[in-house]
């Protein structure tokens, strides 16, 4: 018989993060010979792919304008980001800059991008030259930064801005720390790059959440204290519903306990994740131990172990 024990937000003893969770038992209960497992989990996939915790919210550019060279340290708010949010990051960044001209269509005209390549599983960094002279037909910006009407003016040479990945914000885009997409800057160009990703992008660096239960003694895991590994396979911001076709059971340490604690870890970490809902349901299940004989287990093909 499976005892059901079920966590919900009332549960959360840290509500900072929400993925610590406390169950208290009516009386101390000495637990022998029992297991445990996940029967089901709900919660809404609301961590942070970009954060201070992660220490990934930084990246930065370089152009030239008619005063010299120019540093932007591009500083992104906390929050869940899919690599189109991040572009509208860097153009906003732009915008601010005054490194942009508008066509004759009044759209704005920016000089990067970064674009999801679904095919080579790349973030493509696309980069264009800047002009040194006003395009027929483009206005610049109100500004006195950048390229604007009352600012220092274009640079005497065409060229393409220089995007520089830094402080792990690397990792999500897929290359290199301190990643150049200009190897010798500035050149003189007048014709776009594409950069592709080097490695493969990790867009959500917490793709899984360990589930750790602090009465466990798993003999084969490592960390001992985890019974499973919740993977999102929604979209941001959706809810994640877990209901395992099988349950893993999982020893419980033999001895008596007062309360049952639980946590949703970062997998690389293992400290506790920070999770921006706190509507958050776990259901675990109890059992007696299975014992197992030595009968012959059927194998593949009708034959036998011995």
């Amino acid at each position: 018989m499976v005892n059901t024990v079920i966590l919900k937000s009332s549960n959360i003893v840290d509500t900072t993060k929400n993925s610590t969770f406390e169950y208290p038992f009516p009386n101390s209960i000495k637990f022998e010979n029992m297991e445990v497992a996940l029967i089901s989990a709900s919660l809404y996939y609301t961590w942070f792919n970009i954060s201070d915790e992660l220490n990934n919210r930084k990246f930065q550019y370089k152009y030239y304008n008619g005063a010299g060279e120019q540093v932007v340290d591009v500083e992104l708010d906390e929050g869940l980001y899919e690599i189109s949010d991040m572009n509208k990051a860097l153009q906003y960044s732009f915008i601010d800059e005054g490194l942009y001209l508008i066509d004759s269509n009044g759209d704005y005209v920016y000089y990067a991008e970064f674009i999801a390549n679904n095919v080579r599983n790349s973030v493509d960094i696309n980069t264009y030259p800047i002009p040194r002279t006003l395009p027929t037909g483009y206005e610049r910006p109100t500004t006195t930064t950048g390229l604007g009407d009352t600012g220092p003016g274009f640079h005497s040479v065409a060229h393409r801005p220089n995007i520089i990945l830094s402080s792990n914000f690397n990792e999500i885009l897929g290359y290199d720390a301190n990643f150049n997409t200009e190897e010798t800057f500035p050149t003189e160009s007048v014709v776009s790059q594409t950069k592709s990703s080097t490695k493969a992008p990790n867009v959500n660096p917490n793709s899984s959440v360990l589930v750790e239960i602090n009465i466990v003694d798993n003999p084969y895991g490592n960390p001992a204290n985890i019974i499973y590994a919740i993977v999102p396979n929604v979209s941001v911001g959706s809810l994640i519903y877990v209901n395992p076709a099988e349950y893993a059971f999982v020893p419980i340490k033999d001895g008596v306990y007062n309360n049952l604690r639980l946590r949703l870890l970062n997998k690389d970490t293992l400290q506790p994740l920070t999770i921006q809902d706190g509507q958050i349901t776990m259901i675990l299940g109890i059992q007696e131990r299975k014992k197992y004989n030595n009968q012959a287990l059927p194998v593949a093909g009708g034959g036998r172990y011995r």
